[in-house]
């Protein structure tokens, strides 16, 4: 998978976002060596695995979104589920990772926080919150194919 243009561009600018103290807690990974299992493909099913680009992993697949009838739970990380915040579920990060999500199809970009645990659905890699899946324009789609690039994995949950 190439990782486009528009993605490192956009992640250089969330890299001196963070680095300027944009979110707390935030700092880059530094060891790229490790891979995660990703299930999902534009094909529908077939596993992709975490690839470094220099300090960080990028990988792609399907997403979807939740939010209503989960509003106002308590998530994996045991925090309240607020749909309108810009998390994500994801089966293997840890919690308070940074991911930038882009839709290739239109360019747009998010950076969505995992906060959570799932999907349980083989063919996806990540749940967006309905905020998420919002400000990257793919409400109506549900799901869609994505490119992800890892921001951070500082927290010691899991």
């Amino acid at each position: 998978m190439e990782v486009s243009k528009k993605l490192l561009a956009v992640a250089a600018a969330a890299a001196s976002f963070l680095l300027l103290g944009g979110f707390s807690n935030a700092a880059f990974s530094a060891n790229a060596a490790s891979s995660v299992k990703q299930d999902a493909a534009p094909d529908g099913g077939a596993t992709k695995e975490v690839k470094a680009t220099g300090k960080n992993k990028t990988f792609s697949g399907n997403v979807s979104w939740y939010g209503p009838g989960f509003d106002g739970r308590l998530t994996a990380s045991g925090e309240r589920f607020n749909m309108m915040k810009l998390t994500a579920a994801h089966l293997k990060l840890k919690f308070n990772t940074k991911v930038l999500v882009e839709d290739p199809r239109t360019g747009n970009t998010v950076v969505v926080r995992v906060n959570d645990r799932g999907p349980y659905h083989a063919k996806r890699v990540m749940d967006l919150s309905k905020g998420g899946a919002m400000k990257l324009g793919t409400i109506s789609r549900g799901v869609t194919f994505v490119d992800c690039m890892i921001l951070d994995d500082d927290d010691k949950k899991s």
